[in-house]
């Protein structure tokens, strides 16, 4: 996953071949308090910005993709924490 940053924050991340889509998270501590800010649901979409960040606040984000299978979802492994300060 990378990292841009410009009054937002624009993510973007590999492609994973079986997934339907992807959830996207969010937090201001580093290791706790993480929300799902963003439900993509097309596997072809690779990135998403975040505009709803404030200048100068440090932001810590981790994404997952998820596949339906029946009436069960399944979830990957989250990423690596990613940390960005908004400017």
């Amino acid at each position: 996953m990378k990292v841009s940053s410009k009054k937002k924050v624009a993510l973007k991340w590999k492609k994973n071949k079986v997934a339907q889509g992807y959830q996207i998270y969010r937090s201001t501590k580093k290791g706790k308090g993480f929300k799902c800010v963003k439900v993509i649901k097309n596997r072809n979409t690779t990135k998403w910005k975040d505009t709803k960040v404030k200048k100068g606040k440090t932001y810590y984000y981790k994404l997952r993709a998820y596949k339906k299978v029946g009436k069960k979802t399944y979830y990957s492994k989250y990423t690596k924490i990613l940390k960005i300060r908004a400017k």
